[in-house]
């Protein structure tokens, strides 16, 4: 989905508008991450308003592109790390930039609340964006394939 309008990135406070659609599209590409973040928010299992958490979306004017959050990674014990959640882009909108921008804006508030790195599971499709974007490989670590040190030293 190219569009001639700029794209601009959001932290939400509740599901935006279009996120069925978006959450269809996930679906259609194999995907139920945002199933299962409307079951989270709805059950307010997981609404991204604790501490260092955070849910943002991508639009271009008011059609939403992608979202995708940070909570305290919950696969960590004794280590305080940020993890992206729930990151979906709509697969006409990718390599034009939303993907990006939105996991930008998700490491920028990592790095503003002191996370010390970041952390994701990512399906294989994905490693060449994640890589892009500079995360690394996370090799011998339980539940995420990539990572970024946030702070100096950090593994």
């Amino acid at each position: 989905m190219r569009s001639a309008l700029p794209i601009r990135v959001v932290r939400l406070v509740a599901l935006p508008p279009g996120f069925d659609d978006l959450a269809a599209d996930a679906i259609a590409d194999g995907q139920r991450m945002l199933d299962v973040l409307r079951e989270d928010w709805t059950s307010a299992t997981e609404r991204f308003d604790a501490p260092g958490a955070a849910l943002f979306a991508a639009f271009a004017g008011d059609a939403l592109l992608g979202l995708g959050g940070l909570t305290r990674d919950p696969y960590l014990r004794g280590e305080e790390a940020g993890r992206v959640r729930r990151f979906y882009v709509r697969r006409a909108s990718r390599r034009h930039g939303a993907g990006r921008l939105l996991l930008g804006e998700i490491v920028a508030w990592a790095r503003a609340t002191d996370w010390q790195r970041v952390r994701v599971r990512a399906p294989a499709e994905a490693f060449a964006f994640y890589e892009a974007c500079g995360f690394l490989r996370a090799v011998g670590e339980a539940s995420a394939t990539h990572v970024m040190p946030l702070r100096p030293g950090t593994p």
